[in-house]
């Protein structure tokens, strides 16, 4: 009897190191990494969200900005709606009434503070800014989308800075 209790002491005393330093090692968050390979900037911290048919989550810095986004197929593209190509396939569709259509096309017009398109890594990326300080990028053959509220020009920076480091996947939508 005194065989077993020296050996399960032995035992627990050869142990109790690694389960000491396991559940200092578990206790760390585990960094998920950011989608497309961003970089982020000092401070800022990913955190992936549960989405239903999308790869979504936040990027973001304690008490500073916060970059939501939505990637995949079925993310379409947030900054489409405020461009004139839009709004020339809303006149098209000629079933419409179109006193309607021109009141929805006036409604986003009058949104836009600034709008842009770029090629970025092998992707078109639309980008806008609305008169709401709300800050929209959608990168087009990927259709990931990353919007923030921007309320100032460092933040704008932030933005830009983070999200045009994104890479989709290659060969691939998201």
């Amino acid at each position: 009897m005194k065989h077993h209790v020296r050996l399960a002491l032995a035992f627990v005393i050869t142990l109790v190191p690694y389960a000491v330093r396991a559940q200092v090692i578990s206790n760390e968050p585990i960094q998920t990494p950011p989608p497309g390979n961003i970089k982020l900037l000092p401070g800022y911290v990913h955190e992936p969200r549960r989405g239903k048919d999308s790869r979504v989550g936040v990027i973001y810095k304690q008490d500073g900005l916060s970059i939501d986004y939505d990637i995949g197929r079925m993310a379409a593209n947030y900054a489409d709606q405020y461009f004139p190509e839009y709004f020339e396939r809303l006149r098209k569709q000629t079933h419409l009434n179109s006193d309607a259509i021109e009141g929805q096309v006036r409604f986003y017009e009058n949104q836009v503070v600034w709008r842009q398109r770029q090629f970025v890594n092998g992707d078109e990326v639309m980008i806008v800014l609305l008169k709401d300080s709300k800050l929209i990028a959608s990168f087009v053959n990927s259709t990931a989308n990353f919007v923030a509220k921007v309320d100032s020009s460092d933040k704008i920076a932030d933005f830009l800075l983070t999200v045009l480091t994104y890479q989709r996947s290659a060969g691939k939508k998201e």
